[in-house]
């Protein structure tokens, strides 16, 4: 399908930007947007308002990485369900049509889930958000308040470089700022598992040590430095 909405304006973006369109916006029309406007991602709140976000960049992709590998590892550690990346978009029962960095959804939710070729329309048991750059907090948690108000039993926005987490649970309207916290208790919606929210902050401090004391040694020149 071929989209009617034009968005030149997009090209030049580098934060996350709300737009009100002009009709609603399908899903078939969502992913010919996003065929159109390369590599941005295209989500769509309840009320069709839609949230365009650019590439994260390397350090949130590192965090997200680290966030990942510790849900997948509990995953597999007896606690089986579906685990999805920033690239699983979640449509919920209220319209909303969303892309949390990180999704899990029992096998008891995904079994009353209905799964289409692209988009998995399901009530996931939680939603993991990073914060990049790129990204603005006022959004960010507007998306939290959609996950609890659909049913999500745990919903995270983690901030890597305030260092602030904000957590909202199964009867909360909106997510709680915890301030800074080093690790949290994820149950019951995610039985037994404690994520390590310091780990996750810091999965790109090395490299990122790393790449400026190469950079200071004169060893690197020219060229442009790594974006967020």
């Amino acid at each position: 399908m071929a989209t009617t909405l034009e968005l030149p304006e997009l090209h030049d973006i580098d934060c996350a930007t709300e737009i009100v369109p002009p009709h609603w916006v399908d899903d078939d029309e969502i992913i010919a947007l996003e065929r159109q406007y390369k590599p941005l991602l295209f989500e769509r709140f309840a009320d069709g308002t839609l949230l365009v976000t650019p590439p994260a960049g390397w350090k949130s992709s590192s965090h997200n990485v680290e966030l990942v590998r510790q849900v997948g590892n509990w995953a597999r550690s007896g606690n089986p369900g579906l685990v999805m990346g920033p690239d699983g978009g979640v449509g919920f029962p209220d319209g909303a049509l969303l892309a949390p960095d990180l999704t899990y959804v029992s096998l008891e939710r995904w079994a009353a889930a209905h799964h289409e070729p692209t988009f998995a329309y399901a009530v996931p048991d939680a939603a993991f958000e990073l914060l990049s750059v790129s990204d603005r907090i006022a959004t960010t948690r507007r998306k939290l308040q959609g996950y609890l108000r659909n049913g999500v039993r745990l919903a995270v926005l983690i901030d890597p470089r305030r260092r602030h987490v904000y957590v909202g649970r199964e009867g909360d309207v909106e997510p709680q700022d915890l301030g800074w916290i080093e690790r949290l208790d994820c149950s019951p919606a995610m039985p037994g598992f404690v994520l390590d929210v310091a780990a996750v902050c810091a999965a790109s401090d090395m490299v990122g040590q790393d790449a400026d004391e190469h950079d200071a040694g004169g060893e690197h020149s020219g060229g442009h430095s790594p974006q967020t």
